[in-house]
């Protein structure tokens, strides 16, 4: 063989090689790692595969935007963070490579939307009650180290960029307590500079911990951990963005993912929309990473019922026994998605001598006796949905 020869068949060779890697992976059977897609029922991603004997992987992952490299947090406890990695797998000659540790004492690794630099929370000099945020960028050869980004005095707990270069946070910022258990679903405002959080308010928020979720990219959607318990058990939701910039009551994502009492966080829509990956246990020794099909279920819950919600508390009341009251509910107390015109009104037992109109939504009467009274108000939706409010009324 001739040294033409043999270097022509080398470049043919070496063609041939690079055509095995999928143009598009996201639709090769080496996507996901390999492994088997699931169904609308929720099963264990990658079993075997990410967490080493006596650690969990977990926590929000994430994929590259061509699903060559996986990302995702490792450790041994869910609270000490002294053993905490960051780890990833990087498809390479028709195959999976890893996983690797890419960092340690850092979590919550998230992509900027040009995928050219990787968030994390955490880091080496992590201070209880605050979340410092990193970032490293990308390079021929892999990452920088990490870098610090933003550091408050307050919590910036699984943050994430978008592309309009709006900041989500679950966030204690500048309100109330600086305790976790004050956290809300929070965004930093790209157009107001970086000290302009604030808090995305209800229905979005609900009393305890709010910070667990994922948002989308173009902001049209987020899904939340909700209903989160003092242990930590919650449910996941999606609350969808609206024109006004408000967010919509959010809506379970259904028995099959909210099956049963269990931490449900860091969840994460693959960057191909078809795949919910959430992480689900009830300690670090059941703790895995779960994946469902998403697609569908994101189009069926787009014409399902909104519930509705108190949007503003009821301000307490007074009243003279005796004497003429009449109380009418705002306008602004409860709120429906579906349309506020759809409302039907009800309230539980009045004081003696008061009478509710579900037309005019209006109490009215000459109370009997003094005392402190608190009156059960219900909203009702054509779906027969419904959501109370409490009416306070003192009559002296």
């Amino acid at each position: 063989m001739n040294k033409l020869t043999f270097i022509l068949l080398f470049i043919l060779f070496a063609f041939f090689a690079c055509q095995q890697e999928p143009a598009k992976l996201w639709d090769s059977p080496d996507a996901y790692l390999g492994q088997t897609p699931p169904s609308d029922t929720p099963k264990v991603f990658a079993p075997g595969i990410l967490a080493e004997k006596g650690a969990w992987a977990g926590d929000r992952v994430a994929f590259s935007d061509d699903g060559k490299e996986f990302y995702y947090s490792h450790n041994n406890t869910w609270f000490d963070g002294k053993n905490l990695k960051v780890k990833y797998l990087k498809y390479a000659n028709g195959k999976w490579n890893g996983p690797y540790v890419l960092t340690e004492k850092y979590y919550a690794p998230t992509f900027s939307p040009d995928g050219k630099t990787m968030y994390f929370i955490g880091g080496p000099d992590k201070v209880p009650g605050k979340d410092f945020v990193w970032q490293a960028h990308r390079t021929d050869t892999g990452w920088t180290a990490p870098v610090e980004y933003m550091h408050k005095p307050y919590r910036l707990y699984d943050f994430m960029p978008t592309i309009s270069g709006n900041m989500y946070a679950g966030s204690n910022g500048n309100w109330g307590t600086r305790d976790w258990r004050n956290c809300k679903f929070s965004r930093i405002d790209a157009s107001k500079g970086d000290t302009a959080i604030r808090s995305l308010g209800v229905p979005l928020n609900s009393p305890g911990f709010n910070g667990d979720f994922f948002v989308a990219k173009d902001e049209s959607y987020m899904i939340i951990s909700a209903k989160e318990h003092p242990d930590f058990e919650c449910e996941l939701y999606i609350s969808y963005h609206k024109q006004d910039d408000t967010w919509t009551n959010p809506k379970s994502l259904g028995p099959l993912i909210n099956n049963g009492l269990a931490h449900r966080w860091g969840e994460y829509v693959s960057p191909d929309g078809k795949y919910l990956f959430y992480t689900h246990g009830h300690s670090e020794k059941d703790c895995f990473i779960f994946w469902v099909r998403f697609d569908t279920l994101f189009e069926k819950l787009k014409h399902t019922n909104f519930e509705p919600y108190v949007k503003n508390p009821i301000k307490d009341q007074s009243a003279k026994a005796g004497s003429s009251f009449s109380f009418q509910i705002p306008g602004d107390t409860f709120f429906d998605d579906d349309g506020i015109n759809r409302l039907t009104f009800s309230v539980g037992q009045l004081p003696e001598g008061l009478k509710f109109d579900t037309i005019t939504k209006t109490i009215t009467g000459n109370p009997v006796k003094p005392g402190k009274y608190e009156v059960e108000i219900t909203a009702t939706d054509t779906a027969m949905a419904t959501v109370s409010a409490k009416l306070k009324v003192s009559v002296n």
